[in-house]
């Protein structure tokens, strides 16, 4: 089975170690490939596995144009999962070492009653990265719906916090920080239209 990941051109340069993993490592002057996983040792333990999307064993790769309104078509590259493993968790490096998503696949999901039976990362967590190579932001999946968006400043400080309604996808409110304290929540009415209510010192 082949899953799709769709994110940007990735290549990894370097993971973190791991106590227990067992490593495969390939290396020449063009890349690095490293490949990692943890076998669980019991049941309450998780197959976790370290991937870089430049591996052919576990990506395929594929270029197309990307065409957003009021843009210009740039060249994407996306990325398949080969034989993903159902109830690993998933760590995924760019080509910049940068860890860009992590998460739990499952093959078939069960969300209120009715069964999913296309295998995904239905609770996840995205990573994006400014051109310096800070973070700019985390995106949180729940039962494969957005739940919410941290944004982070150029000093990696948290600025904001976007909650987004399930089930419509809508924002539904935000958390707006300065100097890693709470100042205002904006709770959404609707698009782009917002009451605030002052946090208290």
């Amino acid at each position: 089975m082949i899953k799709t990941i769709p994110l940007f051109i990735f290549l990894v340069i370097a993971i973190i170690g791991c106590n227990g993993c067992q490593t495969n490592v390939q290396s020449s002057n063009e890349h690095k490939i490293i490949y990692k996983i943890h076998n669980k040792t019991g049941l309450k333990d998780t197959d976790t596995l370290w991937v870089s999307q430049n591996d052919t064993t576990i990506f395929k790769a594929e270029e197309g144009l990307q065409r957003n309104p009021g843009q210009m078509a740039k060249l994407v590259t996306r990325y398949e999962l080969k034989n993903p493993k159902d109830g690993a968790y998933y760590f995924i490096y760019n080509d910049r070492g940068q860890l860009i998503q992590e998460g739990k696949y499952t093959a078939r999901y069960v969300y209120e009653g009715n069964a999913i039976e296309d295998g995904n990362f239905y609770n996840s967590k995205s990573y994006n990265y400014k051109d310096n190579g800070n973070l700019n932001s985390i995106h949180y999946q729940v039962d494969g719906r957005n739940f919410k968006t941290e944004l982070y400043n150029r000093k990696r400080a948290l600025t904001e916090i976007i909650y987004f309604n399930k089930k419509s996808g809508d924002k539904e409110k935000a958390e707006i920080y300065k100097n890693g304290t709470l100042k205002e929540t904006r709770i959404y009415t609707a698009f782009d239209v917002y009451h605030t209510i002052e946090a208290y010192d």
